[in-house]
């Protein structure tokens, strides 16, 4: 499958757990949500060649360093958690907590 449809097959599963959010923060952070999808085929690809050809490169001397590949994943998963983060922080925005168990225990107890 070419990169372009998972990504937007990525895109369309996020986009399904906006559903529950108002619309205006949900068009604000449509742009995000696409962001997110791409990171995520990135990584995907970018998680294929370092399984397929390492993470380390060894010269000729012995010296050891890391490959591109790499460098981008460390970089690029950082950031995919970072654009996560905020989204999930949107999201859980608009949940309400009803009491559970443990909230009306601790409000009988004061």
């Amino acid at each position: 499958m070419a990169a372009i449809d998972r990504v937007q097959i990525e895109y369309e599963r996020l986009k399904m757990l906006f559903l529950s959010v108002e619309q205006s923060k949900s068009e604000l952070v449509d742009n995000l949500i696409n962001e997110a999808a791409f990171m995520k085929v990135q990584l995907e690809s970018l998680q294929h060649q370092i399984r397929k050809y390492g993470a380390v490169q060894i010269s000729k001397k012995g010296a050891q360093r890391q490959t591109e590949a790499a460098k981008y994943y460390t970089k690029l998963v950082n950031s995919y958690g970072t654009v996560i983060k905020t989204l999930n922080s949107i999201m859980g925005k608009n949940i309400i907590d009803e009491d559970d168990e443990f909230d009306k225990f601790i409000g009988r107890m004061s």
